[in-house]
C-alpha cells in the first residue's frame, strides 16, 4: 500500500455536462425538485448553485442528478430513520460510477492496481470501483469487530471522484479467508466496514473533512500508508508501534478491513521479492567483477550485463509495478546489510 497522488476530478462528461433532468417524466421531475428544496438548505455553500436550479428548472450534470436523486430517497425519514432502515424499496441504483470514462481515469490514476494491495489487476481480475465511504450502509467495525449495519451511509458520495478508488475484489468484499499461521478462516476485505473514533458525519449538509480527523481507515490519496503500516521481510504487514508500544489505529483497522495479510497476498509478496533479492544479489556479484576485471573486453561484457540487470531492477519499482511498499522493504534492508557503498553501489545510485 502506497500513496497515491490523485488529480483533480476529471473533465469528463459526467461531471462537467448539464443537460440532465431528475425525471424523464415531466411531472415527477418537477415532483422531484419539490422534495428536495425540503431536503437541501440553500445556505449551505456547496447547494447554493443546486439550489438555484432546482428553483429553475434548469438541468443537472448525471453526477449531480443521481446525487441529488440519492438524497430525496436516502434523506427521507420514511425511508431511514434512526440508523434503520423503514422502507421495503431496495436501495437507489448507483451507475455514475460505472461510466467508462470515469474507470479509464481510475485505472490511469492507480496504475491499475488495487489501491489498497497493490495487486496488479490487468491479468488478474476485473476490478472494484471501490467507494471508500460505503454508500448505502455503514458497518462500524469498532475495534477491528464487525457490526449491525447502519443506515444510510454517505449516500451523497457515491458519485463523488475523491470517493472513488480502482480495487481488487478481495480487499473491496468481505470474504472468508487464511491468515499465517492461523487454523481458521477469518472475515477480510471492506465491504460496508468503516471505523471513526466519533462524531461520524451523517448528513449531506455536512463537509467530510469534519470527519477527517475521525477516521480509522488509511486513505491512499491522503496520506502515506507508510506512516501507520509496516511491510516485513517475509511479506506480512503490521501496524506500526509508538514509543509506548501500542499499534497504531490507523493501521490495525486497515490491515483487517483491507484483507492485508490474507494467506495468498502474503505468498505474492514473498515470491516477488524473492525475485527481487535474487536480482539484486546478481547486480552486485555483477559490479564486482567489473571492478576486479582487468581485461577491457570482459570489464565491458560485464558493464552490458550489469546495465541489464539495473534496467530490470528498475522495471520491478515502475509505479505500475505490484508491491512497491514491500519491494522497498527488500532493498532497503539488501543495501542496510551488505554494507557495499563503499564500493559504488547504493540504492540512490541503482534506481533511477
Amino acid at each position: 500500500m502506497i500513496k497515491i497522488d490523485r488529480p483533480k476530478r476529471p473533465n469528463i462528461s459526467i461531471y462537467t455536462t448539464k443537460n440532465t433532468n431528475l425525471d424523464r417524466n415531466q411531472d415527477k421531475d418537477n415532483a422531484l425538485r419539490e422534495t428536495l428544496k425540503l431536503l437541501i438548505d440553500a445556505n449551505v455553500e456547496h447547494f447554493k448553485d443546486i439550489f438555484e436550479r432546482l428553483e429553475n428548472g434548469k438541468k443537472f450534470t448525471k453526477a449531480e442528478a443521481e446525487t441529488l436523486k440519492a438524497i430525496a430517497f436516502f434523506a427521507d425519514t420514511n425511508n431511514f430513520n434512526n440508523d434503520k432502515k423503514l422502507t421495503k424499496k431496495t436501495n437507489l441504483k448507483f451507475s455514475v460510477y460505472k461510466n467508462a470514462k470515469l474507470k479509464e481515469n481510475l485505472k490511469i490514476v492507480f496504475n491499475d492496481k488495487c489501491a489498497y494491495c497493490e495487486s496488479k489487476l490487468a491479468h488478474v481480475t476485473p476490478p472494484d470501483i471501490e467507494h471508500f465511504r460505503p454508500k448505502a450502509a455503514i458497518n462500524p467495525f469498532t475495534n477491528q469487530i464487525d457490526e449491525d449495519l447502519i443506515y444510510p451511509g454517505y449516500y451523497w458520495l457515491g458519485a463523488d471522484w475523491d470517493n472513488l478508488l480502482w480495487s481488487c475484489p478481495l480487499c473491496n468484499r468481505k470474504t472468508k479467508q487464511l491468515i499465517p499461521d492461523a487454523v481458521e478462516l477469518e472475515p477480510l476485505g471492506k465491504k460496508n466496514r468503516f471505523p471513526v473514533i466519533a462524531n461520524r458525519v451523517r448528513s449531506h449538509h455536512e463537509l467530510i473533512s469534519k470527519e477527517e480527523l475521525e477516521r480509522l481507515l488509511i486513505d491512499p490519496c491522503k496520506e502515506n500508508p507508510a506512516d501507520h503500516l509496516e511491510f516485513q521481510l517475509d511479506g506480512t504487514v503490521r501496524s506500526k508501534i509508538d514509543n509506548q508500544g501500542n499499534p497504531n489505529a490507523m493501521g490495525e483497522a486497515s490491515k483487517k478491513a483491507y484483507a492485508l495479510n490474507r494467506q495468498d497476498l502474503v505468498m505474492a509478496r514473498r515470491k516477488e521479492c524473492k525475485r527481487l533479492k535474487v536480482d539484486l544479489i546478481g547486480i552486485r556479484n555483477t559490479l564486482k567483477l567489473i571492478i576486479r576485471e582487468n581485461d577491457p573486453a570482459k570489464k565491458r561484457k560485464h558493464k552490458e550485463e550489469f546495465n541489464i540487470m539495473r534496467e530490470a531492477i528498475n522495471d520491478e519499482f515502475a509505479v505500475d509495478s505490484p508491491f512497491l511498499a514491500q519491494k522497498e522493504v527488500i532493498i532497503s534492508d539488501f543495501f542496510e546489510r551488505e554494507g557495499i557503498a563503499s564500493i559504488g553501489f547504493t540504492k540512490e545510485g541503482l534506481l533511477d
